[in-house]
């Protein structure tokens, strides 16, 4: 690995932190969401109504679910 060229590594470098940067959200996003409820990201799927005009609207807006990093932190030593 030491004898890849700079480009290369650069390269090789990117594309792993875009493989593990979805995990990475799925999981911090999973903490956010059991901060304030107590369901999973599977369960969200599935948590839905129909509106007058017959689109399906999450009854849960993760986007705006306020809670502080230190919440965040705490949830995630406390499931370890």
């Amino acid at each position: 690995m030491n004898k890849l060229n700079d480009n290369v590594l650069g390269i090789i470098y990117q594309y792993k932190h875009q493989l593990e940067f979805k995990d990475v959200m799925n999981e911090l996003i999973k903490h956010k969401i059991h901060c304030r409820y107590n369901v999973t990201i599977e369960m969200l799927k599935y948590m839905f109504y129909v509106n007058t005009d017959g689109f399906k609207i999450a009854c849960i807006d993760v986007s705006s679910i306020s809670v502080f990093s230190h919440e965040i932190l705490n949830e995630i030593k406390n499931n370890k």
